[in-house]
């Protein structure tokens, strides 16, 4: 996250769900200084011409208006409120290319209308270029603030993005790194796997992070694993590049299910690993 983005955005459904992020929101939003945008959007086919549109939006910001004054009497902060209509992928493209989001909110689910909702993961991963991670949430922060935060290793070259959003959090948070990698027999994946370990090991390292890697077993599935291990150590979150939410996120089993540890996904950026600020 740059020094200038100050923002997180919370798509905002008037659901409970909804206040479910907003509760994760308000603990990066208080350790690191952010604010917090509940975002509303009303969908085109809910309007017909300038002036039913525009009654619309004014409704609906009233309501948010009230929603966010309510939470702040619950809560102790008060969130910005933006409402707006026609296309919720067009207008979160335009948020987000601004430049203020650093990081995206949102229920598993997102309920576009009282008929029809969205997966969110799926539409996040599916804007473009969009360089802003996303936390997606199924249950309350499961302690005060982040303790304990889950990485899994891949072999994959955009892993080591991960590896700088370790060293974010860590200069926030007094949390514990817990790092699990896959019990490999592909001679080549070892081969980028051991790359990754040692970037990961040479950059927490030289930032003074303290973590601990434990290898998945042998005779188990890495999703099983990883899943076990989150919950074995009461996690707060699980940190993975999004390209791997299907991977890691859908293929859990159903007992799995019943686990809720929030995901974070983060998208590669443009820039060079060494630049990273």
């Amino acid at each position: 996250m740059d020094e200038k983005q100050k923002i997180i955005l919370v798509p905002w459904d008037f659901t409970e769900s909804a206040e479910l992020a907003f509760q994760h929101a308000i603990q990066l939003a208080r350790v690191a200084s952010n604010d917090i945008l509940l975002f509303h959007m009303i969908p085109p086919k809910l309007f017909e011409g300038s002036k039913v549109r525009q009654k619309k939006v004014d409704v609906a910001r009233h309501l948010l208006k009230e929603e966010a004054e309510r939470l702040n009497q619950k809560y102790g902060m008060r969130p910005d409120v933006l409402v707006s209509a026609g296309s919720l992928k067009k207008a979160v493209i335009e948020l987000l290319a601004g430049g203020l989001v650093n990081l995206v909110i949102v229920y598993k689910t997102y309920a576009v209308s009282s008929k029809k909702s969205i997966d969110s993961s799926r539409f996040l991963r599916g804007i473009k270029d969009a360089i802003v991670p996303f936390l997606v949430v199924e249950a309350p922060p499961a302690h005060s603030h982040y303790i304990e935060i889950v990485v899994p290793i891949d072999p994959d070259k955009k892993y080591k993005e991960t590896v700088h959003w370790i060293i974010h959090l860590s200069k926030y948070y007094q949390c514990n790194i817990n790092l699990i990698k896959p019990y490999l027999n592909d001679e080549t994946k070892k081969r980028s796997m051991a790359s990754n370990i040692f970037f990961t090991k040479k950059m927490l390292d030289g930032n003074k992070i303290v973590y601990g890697i434990k290898t998945a077993k042998k005779n188990k599935s890495y999703t099983e694993e990883i899943y076990s291990f989150a919950n074995n150590i009461d996690a707060d979150l699980i940190l993975i590049m999004s390209d791997k939410y299907d991977k890691y996120v859908r293929t859990k089993t159903e007992e799995q299910t019943t686990e809720h540890v929030p995901i974070m996904c983060i998208n590669p950026r443009v820039r060079k690993y060494q630049s990273f600020a």
